[in-house]
């Protein structure tokens, strides 16, 4: 499969010829007035219709991605047939994006079943945006990502991968890195709805039940769509079952003439056994296999009932939206999301046989002054997690005879507290829920309790006007200058801070004018060339503030200029895009792991540079290749940094850790009115766990080949897929330890199927 792989990767990436760097819109969801939507396409979501400007030709649905002739940037747009007929039906956002070019990541315990984290061309989570129906949504204390804890794929009707900053209207504090950019299910105007029931692999059992209530006449024609999803597994990872339930609600009011209001609510819960630092060591996956994770033996640190984590999120919003005037449109979004993660967690998963034999790790002082936990038990801990975050998004659009003014401002304000880690007696407290045994290991402090480790209280006040002019000199030419001032103050107060269990509160405002030029020039009717030139900006979380001596003003923001373009075609047999990009980053953003403590400092600078593209050929009516792929260097310039007070010099020239140098995929569709058949193949290609290309952390190329079969007759619809086809089991990731026994190691799930069955009404 490996010669394969590489090999679309060089067609794909032979598209990009001449292209030169490339940039890309905000995409904001559109309205659907007057489009008719049945309930079995219901999903499938009109607003990617308009998302998607196509010329006559090849049928872009038959493509798992493609791109707009419209946009001003590199682009994966990923549909809802896509997403049913390639992604698993228990998947999560994770494995949607995989589809794309540059897109890689692994989930564990299996697809959906377990959290897992995106890369995006080199950057990690935290150094993108994902938003939902355009809001940005993330972490309160970094914009990272859970994958499982707010929108399952039945919850997704689009997702567009926008690999560029957009212009200056796209929302989001991460927008050099890039957007996710999820969309909710579509609203039908039709009743109707689906039952959906799903087995598969690792006792995986889920269900979907959706409801359209239609456009209801005595209500003005407002309409509704809810949807229910339940989940049980056992999940692929020893001992790591999961259970998830998640409830939306999304309905559209009219109110007059184009006006109109647009309420969702999601709620989301998850319980997944699973340690807070999980993953395996080479040791314990020779002994217990690559899926080990946790057992049952109440002796081990590994034992599934002291590892546990439950959350609990909810996302809303209700959007206005209408003309002001003929030329002048108006739309409000007020959003809220919540997330609370309660953990029990046992504090070394790592220690093989002889550690548990010889009491080494399970009798712990931690500080000179601290308490042992009792000789030979469990030294484990609980964390809570809490936060809040409340925003608004006012955009105002004004049409002229040469193009529109688009200019909005963006307000949010974010509650984290308490962040709260308390120490306890593992053993001692089998079988409670309640009133846990305290373990007192921590040094004495005055007035602080010797089981806290912290406790926390955070924010951030943030807002961001931004203008956008798109100028359309002539039919085929557009070009769009934007700036965005970016004014964001981020405070900790702490009386028990992370990691030095002292007294924190402090707080810092950045500010930051950001600059756009984006361009798209229509070379015929079925063929577009594109352009972008964008400034970024990252403000370092409150991360950044739990050390020891913690300093907001150690830490610069990150900042990135890029530069982009490429070309997208539409013809009748042949759809292709194809870009190249370059991106300079300075005041990079590492973390490391210094004995017990993750200590984060400026790599210094970085350079991201790359090659994009992606083709679907018609090779018959009914029959359909595809490739994408990308070469992506992410090279760090080098730095001296002081970690845990040793000064450490990076080598420049060296690929960023945890940043694949490529990816590739290739696959096959046949589809007809009953019959759609789909094999295709994912490629990630080499990547080091740590900075520098250490030999003793490269992570070698892995594949995965997916085939999937699903029979329509009707309201009916089955499917059958085999995921990871060829069984690979390779490692795709690496957390260095203590020290090299302790690195902990995280392997592809072995091969696993699934099978569907739903019926429409």
């Amino acid at each position: 499969m490996a010669s394969c792989s590489i090999l679309a990767m060089t067609v794909a990436l032979g598209l990009t010829g001449h292209a030169l760097a490339q940039t890309a819109s905000p995409v904001r969801a559109q309205s659907t007035t007057g489009v008719k939507i049945d309930p079995e396409n219901a999903d499938y979501g009109a607003r990617v219709d308009e998302i998607v400007v196509t010329a006559t030709g090849v049928n872009t649905v038959a493509s798992p991605v493609k791109a707009s002739l419209a946009t001003t940037q590199p682009q994966s747009i990923i549909d809802r047939k896509a997403i049913d007929q390639f992604v698993p039906a228990t998947a999560d956002y994770t494995q949607i994006v995989n589809l794309s070019p540059s897109v890689s990541g692994t989930s564990f315990n299996g697809p959906g079943l377990g959290e897992a984290k995106t890369t995006l061309r080199g950057f990690k989570d935290g150094e993108y945006n994902i938003t939902y129906d355009g809001i940005p949504w993330g972490d309160a204390n970094g914009p990272t990502h859970h994958s499982t804890s707010f929108f399952p794929s039945s919850t997704i009707g689009a997702v567009v991968v926008d690999r560029g900053p957009g212009q200056a209207g796209q929302l989001g504090v991460a927008s050099f890195g890039g957007s996710i950019n999820l969309y909710s299910p579509e609203v039908s105007d039709v009743f109707g709805g689906s039952q959906s029931l799903t087995a598969g692999s690792w006792g995986t059992y889920m269900a979907v039940t959706k409801l359209s209530t239609g456009a209801i006449d005595k209500l003005n024609g407002a309409k509704a769509l809810f949807n229910f999803q339940e989940l049980t597994t056992d999940g692929n990872l020893t001992y790591s079952g999961a259970k998830a339930y998640n409830q939306l609600a999304r309905i559209i009011l009219l109110i007059a003439g184009s006006w109109k209001l647009t309420l969702l609510g999601t709620w989301n819960y998850t319980k997944v056994y699973t340690n807070d630092s999980s993953g395996a060591t080479l040791l314990q996956t020779q002994l217990y296999g690559k899926n080990y994770a946790l057992n049952n033996d109440p002796n081990t640190p590994n034992y599934y009932k002291y590892n546990v984590v439950t959350k609990h999120t909810y996302f809303n919003y209700a959007r206005l939206g209408g003309d002001i005037t003929p030329t002048t449109k108006f739309e409000n979004t007020l959003y809220s999301y919540y997330y609370k993660n309660d953990t029990e967690s046992a504090l070394d998963p790592t220690l093989s046989p002889t550690d548990i034999a010889n009491k080494t790790g399970l009798q712990i002082t931690q500080v000179a002054g601290g308490k042992a936990v009792v000789n030979g038990h469990i030294p484990g801990y609980t964390k809570l997690n809490v936060y809040k975050i409340y925003g608004d998004v006012v955009t105002l659009d004004q049409e002229l005879s040469f193009g529109t003014i688009k200019a909005g401002l963006w307000l949010e304000h974010a509650d984290t507290g308490p962040r709260a880690r308390t120490d306890y007696d593992a053993t001692a407290s089998l079988g409670l829920t309640t009133n846990k045994v305290l373990d007192y290991r921590q040094k004495v402090l005055a007035g602080v309790p010797q089981y806290l480790e912290y406790i926390q209280y955070s924010g951030w006040d943030q807002y961001q006007p931004f203008v956008d002019f798109v100028w359309k000199p002539t039919d085929k030419l557009t070009i769009t200058p934007g700036v965005k001032f970016v004014h964001e103050k981020v405070s900790v107060d702490a009386d028990v801070n992370q990691s030095s269990r002292l007294p924190y509160h402090g707080s810092k405002t950045y500010k930051k004018t950001l600059y756009f030029l984006t361009g798209n020039y229509r070379i015929q009717e079925n063929l577009s060339a594109y352009a972008q030139y964008a400034t970024g900006f990252l403000v370092p979380d409150i991360s950044a503030t739990q050390k020891v001596n913690p300093n907001l003003n150690d830490l610069e923001p990150q900042e990135s200029t890029n530069y982009q373009a490429g070309l997208v075609y539409h013809g009748k047999k042949l759809t292709l895009d194809a870009d190249i990009y370059q991106i300079d980053f300075n005041n990079k953003l590492q973390s490391t792991t210094v004995g017990q403590e993750t200590v984060f400092f400026n790599l210094g600078g970085a350079r991201y540079r790359g090659v994009e593209g992606a083709i679907t050929y018609a090779a018959m009516d009914h029959l359909f290749l595809f490739a994408n792929g990308s070469l992506n260097s992410a090279k760090a310039t080098g730095a001296t940094t002081t970690i845990g007070g040793v000064p450490v010099v990076l080598t420049g020239g060296k690929q960023i850790a945890n940043a694949p140098k490529g990816t590739a995929a290739i696959g096959v569709l046949f589809t007809n009115q009953n019959w759609s058949v789909s094999l295709s193949d994912k490629y990630t290609a080499v990547q080091w766990a740590a900075e520098g290309e250490p030999a003793a952390y490269r992570i070698p190329g892995y594949h995965s080949t997916d085939l999937s079969v699903v029979y329509k007759l009707g309201r009916w619809r089955l499917e059958g897929a085999v995921y990871n086809l060829f069984d690979s089991q390779k490692f795709t990731s690496i957390k260095p330890g203590k020290t090299v026994p302790y690195d902990q190691y995280y392997f592809q799930p072995e091969r696993n199927f699934q099978v569907s069955l739903k019926v429409s009404f």
